[in-house]
Formats: C-alpha cells, sequence, structure tokens
C-alpha cells in the first residue's frame, strides 16, 4: 500500500506536469479541478481556440499562459470592480488579455473601457495582436511591443490606471511595482493583480533556516540549472511580496491557488 506522502505527491505532479497551470496544492485532483471548472463561467470559444492553438504548437511555452479557470477568475474580478482604464505587463500570446477584455464586457468597451497589454518578444507580441483581432477587440485592446520597464518609465501619470495585472519578468515585479507606485500611475483605490507570487510552492520555503539543522532535515541534492534558476526566482519573489506587505502604501492578500496570486489595493494617498 503506498505510504500518504506518496499518495499526496501523486496529483501534484499530476497538475505540475500538465500544460497550463492549475493550482499549488496535493488536494486539487484533475477530479476536483474539472468540477470546479463545469461549474464556473466556461471559456469562450474564441478563447479556446487560441489556448488550443499554442498547447498544439508549443506545449511547454504554453504553460505562460493562464489556465482557463484562472481566467474566468480575474474576469470576474475586472466585472466587480468595472475599471476603465487597465494595463496587464507580460501578455505572452493574448490569452489572459482576452480573458480581462471579456471581462470589461462589450458594454463597458463601448462605453470607453480600455486595455494595454505589453510583451516584449516581438513574435509573441504579433501572436497577440493577430489573436485579439480575430476576436474582434483591436479597437477596445491595444498590443505594446515593448517591456514593461520602458512601458511603466513611458506613461503619462495624468492617465491613472485602474487595474494592473502583473505576469511579466518574475525577478523584476518589485520594480515595476514600485514604478507604479513611485510614479503614482494608479488611482486611489486602484488594483494591482500579481501572479506567480507562489512559484510552484517555492517561495515560502525561504522563511525556513538554512543552517546546520536545515542540512539534516533536507540532505544535499545536486542542483541542475532549471533549479537553479527556479531557485533565484523564487527567492526574488520572496522579497518582493515581504516588500509589498511592509508597504504603507497598500494593502495585499495572497491567494494560495493557481501558482499563487496577489490582490494589491492602493490605499489613498
Amino acid at each position: 500500500m503506498p505510504c500518504v506522502s506518496a499518495l499526496a505527491r501523486a496529483p501534484r505532479r499530476a497538475l505540475h506536469t500538465a500544460p497550463v497551470r492549475r493550482t499549488l496544492w496535493s488536494f486539487m485532483d484533475a477530479g476536483v479541478y474539472g468540477y470546479a471548472s463545469r461549474l464556473s463561467e466556461p471559456e469562450p470559444p474564441a478563447l479556446r481556440r487560441v489556448r488550443l492553438a499554442a498547447l498544439a504548437e508549443a506545449p511547454a511555452e504554453a504553460q505562460k499562459m493562464v489556465s482557463p479557470l484562472q481566467g474566468a477568475f480575474m474576469a470576474s474580478l475586472v466585472r466587480a470592480q468595472r475599471p476603465r482604464a487597465v494595463l496587464e505587463l507580460g501578455c505572452y500570446i493574448g490569452y489572459s488579455a482576452l480573458w480581462l477584455a471579456h471581462g470589461l464586457g462589450h458594454e463597458g468597451r463601448a462605453a470607453g473601457a480600455r486595455l494595454w497589454t505589453c510583451e516584449r518578444d516581438p513574435a509573441a507580441a504579433q501572436r497577440a495582436q493577430e489573436n485579439i483581432s480575430s476576436a474582434g477587440l483591436s479597437g477596445s485592446v491595444t498590443v505594446l511591443a515593448q517591456s514593461a520597464d520602458s512601458v511603466l518609465e513611458g506613461w503619462d501619470p495624468a492617465a491613472k490606471l485602474d487595474l494592473v495585472f502583473i505576469d511579466a519578468n518574475k525577478s523584476a515585479y518589485q520594480r515595476h511595482y514600485d514604478l507604479i507606485l513611485d510614479r503614482d500611475i494608479l488611482h486611489d483605490h486602484g488594483q494591482i493583480i500579481v501572479d506567480n507570487v507562489l512559484f510552484h510552492g517555492k517561495v515560502h520555503t525561504q522563511d525556513q533556516p538554512s543552517g546546520p539543522t536545515a542540512a539534516l532535515d533536507s540532505p544535499a541534492r545536486p542542483a541542475s540549472a532549471a533549479g537553479t534558476r527556479q531557485s533565484r526566482i523564487a527567492a526574488k519573489l520572496y522579497e518582493f511580496n515581504q516588500h509589498v506587505a511592509s508597504d504603507p502604501r497598500t494593502s495585499q492578500v495572497i491567494l494560495p491557488v493557481f501558482d499563487g496570486l496577489m490582490l494589491i489595493q492602493k490605499l489613498q494617498a
């Protein structure tokens, strides 16, 4: 009979090797995820086509996309907030941008609500533009083929944003956050949604001791290049999370869902 720890690891492995990120926790097996997805807002056909095409062409790269369930969750947040100006940092081929635009709704877009999304990879930005145009959303969604830093540094502070979704270079999250707050480009009570803040369950372990006793608990293993890179990213995200938590300009909550979502609200100055 398998041990309990082996049973707990099996569904976690299955979810982490799936083509699209789902969740961190071992009890969220495929059955639970499927049940939640079936009873949640369905994925619009245009978005489904984009997702399936990406999975067919480049399954490994497609892991950059949010899952349909996360997309529906973010669309719900947008729908509840009813923002007029939304900025996404890092869009890959535009799948998450399509979900954000879906949350704005036809009425919101008709009333002037707009989304700007940026992608530093020219090929991915071009693909995002094509996907957004195919969905008939090019009138209200603008793709900027630029890095997140250049977009934030060049943003007019008079053109205040209501919502920002950060999903770009994980090691630069703190810089992106500080640019948004320091340059005052977010309305008071505006929100920032940040993806991947728990990063495969590796970020919270930065709190654990790293001295001699920790070595006894966790025997050293040779570090692979991928493992070393992931450790560096996790350390940067840990610093970012601590930075936001200690910032009196905002309030925040970290949700242990998907790959970790942080919801940040700017407090009134």
